[in-house]
């Protein structure tokens, strides 16, 4: 079996250590976190406050799992130290800074993965199949809604990287996934509608995009970080022979008939409940990566994404439509 060093082991780090546990292939064999007790708690053999003594353990790759802000540091320092790794998204806190560890890794030859763990989502597989087969045709038009059902403290927003980052960085690659084509440009509209604490740093609660894409393809997004009826995420694609859609896929599938009325299940009451089962089949897709070289989100597709959040981003400054700049990803 292969042996993990895991770097973070906050919610998203036990969620993967929680899937090591389940492999067959892979076995946790080593954490890192500034929080040593939270560290070991996560049962791996041995545990420190210390990536270098992470990276010195004879690991076979590393998961980075660390807040947004240490994404870069560690991944340089896993290049560094020559061990492949599966990290989070985004790569890094900025394009530029995140096109230089791309670099890094590139030279050094390393199967690298960025974390889309929604590309493994057996209902998007089955858009992706759908699409692929020409079942809807020429895409035409596409839509994709992600609302979170409750909104985060202002201390999470503040380490973020803000909404179109955070959040839009998923249904960005998604967009491009699904339809084979990129953003050509983005016009895109936010406020704080609910949180204005937000404000302060920089970003928004809700947002609503539309999207050029290099096809002629329109995509329309919309954001927003809390509902009052559970996690809310969909996806429909319509084309020149047909549409297909992603629905709101029930928690518990019983619908109760009662005189006039019929009382359905809702959705998931949480977004990790709604994903869940995409961070085993991730892993596994990112071992066949590993070992085999087989496909799996790249690098670069975190750079693309990173671009049109950048256009995003500077479509809400300026009020317009901005072009979407992809120099810097194809530069690597």
């Amino acid at each position: 079996m292969l042996k993990a060093l895991l770097i973070g082991a906050g919610f998203i780090g036990k969620v993967h250590a929680e899937c090591l546990a389940q492999s067959a292939r892979a076995h946790l064999g080593f954490v890192v976190d500034t929080d040593v007790r939270r560290a070991a708690a996560l049962g791996a053999a041995a545990s420190s406050a210390t990536l270098d003594d992470g990276l010195s353990a004879g690991c076979d790759f590393a998961i980075i799992a660390t807040p947004t802000e240490a994404h870069g540091p560690v991944a340089r320092a896993c290049i560094a130290a020559n061990l492949p790794f599966l990290c989070e998204k985004p790569i890094d806190v900025d394009l530029d800074s995140a096109v230089e560890t791309a670099r890094a890794a590139k030279t050094a030859g390393l199967r690298t993965g960025l974390a889309f763990n929604r590309r493994h989502d057996a209902q998007y597989l089955a858009l992706k199949a759908h699409v692929a087969a020409g079942d809807v045709g020429t895409v035409e038009t596409m839509v994709l809604t992600s609302r979170t059902q409750s909104a985060p403290a202002a201390g999470y927003i503040a380490a973020s990287g803000g909404m179109m980052r955070d959040k839009g960085a998923h249904f960005f690659d998604l967009a491009c996934w699904l339809s084979g084509s990129r953003p050509a440009e983005v016009f895109a509209q936010g406020a704080c509608l609910f949180e204005p604490g937000y404000a302060r740093h920089g970003d928004v609660d809700t947002a609503v995009l539309s999207l050029r894409m290099q096809s002629g393809a329109f995509c329309q997004m919309n954001f927003s970080r809390r509902t009052g009826y559970g996690y809310d995420e969909r996806i429909e694609i319509a084309g020149s022979a047909g549409m297909v859609q992603a629905r709101i896929p029930v928690a518990v599938d019983v619908a109760l008939y009662k005189g006039a009325h019929v009382v359905s299940g809702g959705g998931h009451a949480h977004w990790y409940d709604r994903v869940r089962a995409t961070y085993p089949a991730q892993l596994a897709a990112y071992l066949d990566h590993l070992e085999t070289g087989a496909a799996f989100p790249s690098v670069q597709d975190g750079l693309v994404a990173e671009a049109v959040a950048r256009a995003a981003e500077r479509s809400m400054r300026t009020g317009a439509a901005e072009p979407v700049d992809y120099a810097l990803a194809d530069a690597v």
